[in-house]
């Protein structure tokens, strides 16, 4: 099981070239697989193949994303929440891996103000949730992820979707969708940022 944390990659290289924060090296016939973490928040442990679902990393862990679990009976049956609606697009126990980053885009691609309380998001808003968060989670991986300070691939290539981003990040800047001296705003949520455009998210 592998845990990436928010700084942690593999590399593939032919030699075993040491660099620092580089943690493990598994040797393949003719290659080696590097796992490099800056922060050490993140991890690689090994399991039996009956155990791992028993791990306490995957009893509590949401429904995949981009699977078919994540349907609007499923986002109906646990949106009735008193939590703003970015909080609960976090927890990791409803939806798996959805990040700060994805979070701010999902909710502008669906119109939807980031501290609405996640109760009062009527059926059509959750329909649009659902399409955005695989729409965008789709194009992120077809654009190699998001690279904002360190993140790569294992062949230490950068991902280009930071270019498609539309509020991450983008504080003081027009509204990419509505303009007209509307401007990205940013407030902190549970301690991360969060961007958004108070006019046309409602």
């Amino acid at each position: 099981m592998v845990h990436l944390g928010m700084t942690g990659y593999f590399r593939i290289k032919k030699k075993k070239e040491i660099i620092k924060h580089d943690h493990l090296f598994i040797y393949f016939r003719n290659k080696y697989l590097i796992y490099n973490d800056i922060r050490k928040f993140g991890f690689v442990k090994m399991f039996k193949s009956k155990q791992i679902f028993n791990s306490q990393h995957l009893k509590k862990i949401g429904v995949e994303p981009l699977s078919d679990n994540l349907n609007y009976e499923y986002f109906k049956k646990n949106c009735n929440k008193t939590i703003d609606i970015k909080t609960l697009l976090m927890n990791q126990s409803f939806i798996a891996g959805l990040g700060n980053i994805y979070c701010s885009e999902i909710l502008y691609s669906s119109r939807i103000k980031p501290t609405r309380i996640s109760k009062t998001i009527n059926d059509d808003e959750m329909k649009r949730l659902i399409i955005s968060i695989k729409k965008i989670l789709k194009q992120s991986i077809l654009r190699g992820g998001t690279t904002i300070k360190n993140f790569i691939v294992s062949d230490e290539k950068i991902g280009y979707f930071k270019n498609e981003l539309k509020v991450y990040a983008r504080v003081g800047c027009e509204c990419l969708r509505c303009g007209d001296s509307n401007y990205v705003e940013k407030i902190k949520q549970k301690g991360r940022s969060t961007f958004f455009c108070s006019n046309c998210q409602i």
